[in-house]
């Protein structure tokens, strides 16, 4: 049987979005980048207009990345991981908050991008690898995982709403679509947005955190006790 990641979690839990907000660029932007001329459709114009699920789509995507692992694997620092998020872990585990890294991307970038502090996050994405014959792929997470989502694999706000029916305080970051039914879940003064999320919360009037880099919530959430 699979380990439940959320198992054994501490009463303080930063949830948190991973491309856009920990670090700089999506890694599907990336793809984009450097295969310009991508066959179609244009999957992600797809899965916006409602036409392709946010799985089919970014897989899609990373279906026309070259199958070189060398390559791919040179492509990682320009996703532009916060250099300090290292340090912003630590400082976040010192003060007793627990960190749930959730993303609708793939595990195999993410599970790179943080190797350093692999044994102090706990990670949730969507399954996902390279082989010479499929290439870069992400599929699904199990069906009956407590997290499943027909549109974006992970369901963000699931994971948060199960932390606060067990009594956690919950804090979430994060900056695109699949992270806006999970922040509104949250106590305003651990709201933290930038980006699309951030605009469309303030359209709606809800209160939040803005931040320009990940390792900015830090200090914020650890002098709130």
């Amino acid at each position: 049987m699979t380990a439940d990641p959320l198992a054994g979690l501490g009463p303080k839990v930063f949830v948190t979005d991973f491309d856009g907000t920990m670090t700089g660029v999506d890694f599907y932007e990336l793809v984009l980048h450097h295969v310009p001329n991508i066959e179609k459709p244009d999957y992600w114009a797809e899965c916006v207009a409602g036409r392709l699920t946010h799985v089919a789509a970014l897989h899609g995507i990373f279906q026309q990345a070259p199958r070189d692992l060398a390559e791919l694997t040179r492509w990682l620092p320009e996703a532009k991981l916060d250099p300090l998020t290292a340090q912003a872990v630590r400082q976040l585990r010192t003060a007793g908050w627990d960190i749930v890294v959730v993303s609708a991307g793939s595990e195999w970038y993410i599970q790179q991008l943080l190797d350093d502090v692999r044994n102090d996050v706990r990670i949730i994405a969507n399954p996902g690898g390279y082989s010479d014959d499929q290439g870069l792929w992400m599929g699904w997470p199990p069906a009956d995982a407590l997290w499943h989502c027909p549109h974006f694999g992970v369901d963000k706000s699931k994971i948060v709403q199960h932390l606060l029916d067990r009594g956690a305080t919950v804090a979430f970051a994060g900056d695109g679509r699949p992270d806006l039914s999970a922040i509104r879940r949250v106590a305003a003064r651990y709201r933290f947005a930038r980006g699309w999320l951030s605009e469309v919360l303030a359209t709606e009037g809800l209160d939040h955190q803005v931040f320009a880099t990940w390792s900015d919530i830090a200090p914020r959430l650890t002098a709130q006790g």
